[in-house]
């Protein structure tokens, strides 16, 4: 039986803390690019590459996990899931812009920079608040767009967007039949782009290919472990296979692919079944820790790579304390945007279900991390 709750083990902490190194990958990541390039090891992944991909093996499993359980509440439907979603991802969405406008800003009227002057719109700040950055469908030239200026990591939020209110609505289809009808066209509008990303990339060059599949990967690993196939050490031994053949065969630049995803997938698996079996992170010290650092992660994932460009476009300085600054400045930022913006998540989504219709009341069956 599977249990996510940090009084019984260490999987809530765990993903919490997989969460948080996956977004600190991210930064640290971009940020050598950007000032350090020669310290980026020759034959391994790149860490930002990688820290996406965990992002969309823990946004499967949760958003999974999500679904079946609050969905034993008869007043879950599609509405309030959706309103959880819209919460959880707009809380943050919207003090980042906000944020990427005014610095973008600054960098253009200093610089006069052409590569974000192309992309820094109005129009495309308001197809970005509408996720129509990482849209692959049938309209390309009506709802295809760029990521807003420098920001440009939003391209996989709206993948996840759309992947979120797609599977939603086909859960919902099924286990509130009589939502049937109206969700239909939720599913064939938001589906267009989870059903490219099976198979196909955001980028020519294979960038993003096959995001939604990984995805589904995240659910499938939540099924796998909610059975007890794989006790502490089998557990341990699969993630550490799992992470050396990983190392071995994907290479900088090819990480989007579907043997490094199977890996991925396979050392995600044992590390949540090593949770799974033990409760030894009781630390209320190391506990809140985790915590802090995960509640800021998404703000750091949306607003890093504007910093970090802005940093680069401007000053000529590079180096290790340029790019020591500009991680420390990511992350101080993140923290300020997210105690004004993604730390509120639920006390929005409370008051979008309380705006709901007649007997969509709230309910408290499960904690939601995604």
């Amino acid at each position: 039986m599977f249990i996510l709750s940090r009084t019984k083990n260490d999987t809530s902490v765990a993903l919490d803390a997989l969460r948080a190194v996956a977004a600190q990958m991210v930064c640290v990541g971009h940020a050598m690019s950007f000032f350090a390039s020669d310290w980026r090891p020759a034959n391994l992944a790149l860490m930002q590459n990688v820290g996406v991909l965990l992002f969309f093996l823990i946004s499967g499993f949760l958003i999974t996990h999500t679904l079946i359980q609050k969905s034993n509440d008869p007043n879950y439907g599609f509405l309030q899931f959706g309103s959880d979603r819209f919460a959880r991802i707009y809380t943050g969405l919207i003090p980042a812009l906000v944020f990427v406008a005014i610095i973008d800003g600054v960098t253009i009227y200093l610089t006069n920079d052409p590569v974000i002057q192309r992309y820094y719109t109005w129009k495309t700040i308001i197809a970005n608040l509408f996720m129509l950055e990482g849209y692959r469908g049938i309209l390309p030239n009506y709802l295809q767009w760029s990521a807003f200026g420098s920001a440009s990591p939003l391209w996989t939020l709206a993948i996840e967007w759309h992947i979120y209110i797609f599977v939603g609505s086909l859960f919902f289809m099924v286990a509130r039949p009589k939502s049937f009808l109206y969700l239909i066209p939720v599913a064939l509008f938001f589906g267009q782009s989870p059903v490219h990303f099976l198979f196909g990339a955001f980028q020519s060059d294979g960038v993003g290919r096959g995001l939604f599949a990984l995805w589904l990967s995240g659910a499938l690993v939540y099924f796998l472990d909610r059975w007890p196939v794989a006790k502490f050490v089998p557990a341990a031994a699969i993630a550490l296979v799992g992470v050396a053949a990983f190392t071995a065969t994907t290479l900088p630049g090819a990480e989007y692919n579907f043997i490094s995803y199977g890996l991925l997938a396979a050392v995600f698996f044992g590390l949540v079944a090593m949770s799974q079996s033990v409760h030894l992170i009781t630390s209320p010290a190391i506990l809140k820790t985790i915590a802090f650092v995960a509640d800021y992660s998404f703000s750091l994932y949306l607003v890093h790579h504007t910093i970090m460009y802005a940093i680069w476009t401007i000053s000529p300085a590079r180096g290790p304390g340029i790019f020591a600054i500009a991680v420390i400045v990511s992350n101080l930022v993140a923290i300020g945007l997210a105690e004004i913006g993604e730390k509120h998540h639920r006390r929005v989504a409370s008051f979008l279900r309380r705006k709901l219709p007649s007997g969509s009341k709230p309910t408290n069956i499960a904690t939601d991390h995604g």
